[in-house]
């Protein structure tokens, strides 16, 4: 076999591993900051096509083996395409409702971006569970 056809075929082949490596589909661990308020988060994505689903559940930032503090916040909104991720849902404040949007980068197991959260902003990062 000739050394081209030989790089086509091995390209070919690790073509459906990579992709598969950038789908956010699964459980993740999201640990952010707002205005100095630290929190974490755990998300489980479903992805079809660029479209993402799927739920945030706020966790206990000092005791990992604590229950969850809120029930889960079903996604509003959400896409991941071409290594970017974002998605929003709806969170409160007292009586206070708000969305909260995410955007940033994915690579394989791990995210990062910014949050936007009622007029104030911060970042997050993320790992695969």
């Amino acid at each position: 076999m000739k050394p081209a056809l030989i790089a086509i075929a091995l390209l070919a082949a690790a073509t459906p591993a990579m992709a598969a490596d950038a789908s956010p589909a699964g459980t993740w661990r999201v640990s952010g900051s707002v205005s100095g308020f630290k929190f974490e988060l755990r998300c489980v994505f479903q992805q079809a096509g660029e479209r993402l689903t799927g739920t945030c559940t706020d966790l206990a930032t000092n005791n990992p083996k604590a229950p969850p503090k809120s029930a889960p916040h079903a996604l509003t909104r959400g896409s991941a395409a071409g290594g970017r991720i974002g998605w929003t849902y709806q969170s409160s404040f007292l009586v206070q409702k708000f969305d909260v949007t995410y955007s940033g980068a994915l690579t394989g197991d791990t995210m990062s971006g910014t949050i936007q959260a009622n007029g104030a902003s911060g970042r997050f990062t993320a790992r695969r569970e």
